[in-house]
């Protein structure tokens, strides 16, 4: 499905993106980021799609610890996949061989844009639960000990190639990239899940938020 763009994208976000959270910038900047904004949202075509399956479906599948964990007292679970397109990638490659500033505040603001796009697909599909059903809040591979290999599970069950133009690369990449999927759970009572925190996220000792004192959850 092809899903609203924002008017705008959350300036203080991207800024968080670029490592510069809580920084007032200067008027050359903001021109910059302002730049980038206009840029991203001209190329960025979001589409979505999801798929609801019993929790069987992940039957024999690595799953890891943490999202066994974010899954317990679920009995469904729902598959979604968002992307911005391959303009969007084009964009970004362009931009990186022309203006590397312009490029780093672009690719921020598209990752902004990606997250929002889920934001937005995830309402769509609480508005469709069924009176009594519940979702825990959404899990991608990759996050704590989950393998980015469920990836190709996730993309598979949602035929994301046809459905949304998305694939998965043999490293277990979306492609376009700025592109992400999600797993939620669901249950007849209220469930949200858990957050899988840093000691076993596969990207701890890569992490730009732990260098800089923080996690990606603040």
């Amino acid at each position: 499905m092809q899903l609203e763009l924002p008017q705008t994208i959350d300036r203080a976000t991207v800024l968080r993106y670029l490592g510069a959270a809580g920084w007032q910038p200067d008027a050359a900047t903001d021109a910059l980021l302002a730049r980038a904004e206009a840029l991203v949202l001209a190329a960025a075509t979001p589409r979505g799609v999801w798929r609801t399956l019993p929790l069987a479906a992940l039957d024999g599948l690595a799953l890891g610890g943490d999202l066994a964990r974010h899954l317990a007292g679920c009995d469904s679970v729902t598959f979604s996949a968002v992307t911005l397109g391959a303009e969007t990638d084009a964009l970004l490659r362009r931009l990186e061989a022309e203006d590397i500033a312009l490029a780093a505040a672009a690719d921020a603001a598209a990752s902004v844009l990606v997250e929002h796009a889920a934001d937005t697909l995830e309402a769509h599909i609480r508005a469709a639960l069924p009176a009594g059903r519940y979702l825990t809040g959404r899990y991608a591979p990759g996050y704590g000990d989950c393998p980015l290999a469920l990836n190709d599970e996730i993309c598979l069950a949602l035929d994301t190639v046809r459905g949304a133009g998305l694939a998965v690369t043999p490293a277990h990449l979306l492609t376009p990239r700025k592109s992400t999927t999600a797993i939620q759970g669901g249950a007849d009572t209220p469930v949200t899940g858990a957050r899988a925190g840093c000691a076993h996220c596969l990207l701890r000792d890569a992490c730009a938020y732990r260098k800089r004192g923080t996690t990606c959850a603040e």
